[in-house]
C-alpha cells in the first residue's frame, strides 16, 4: 500500500485542483483520474516474466 500513496495522494490533489478551477465537479474528478494514470495509480502489480 505504502507504493499506491504517492499516487493516490496526487490524483486526489489534482481532483481537487480542477474542481475548484472548472467550477465543474465532473470535469475535475475526470482530470483527476487522467493525472493518477500518469502518475502510474493503475499500473499492474504482476512484474513482466521474460
Amino acid at each position: 500500500m505504502k507504493k499506491k500513496t504517492f499516487p493516490i495522494l496526487m490524483t486526489v490533489l489534482w481532483g481537487t485542483v480542477f474542481t475548484t478551477v472548472m467550477h465543474s465537479l465532473t470535469m475535475g474528478i475526470c482530470m483527476g483520474l487522467m493525472i493518477g494514470i500518469a502518475f502510474g495509480l493503475f499500473d499492474s502489480d504482476k512484474k513482466d516474466e521474460k
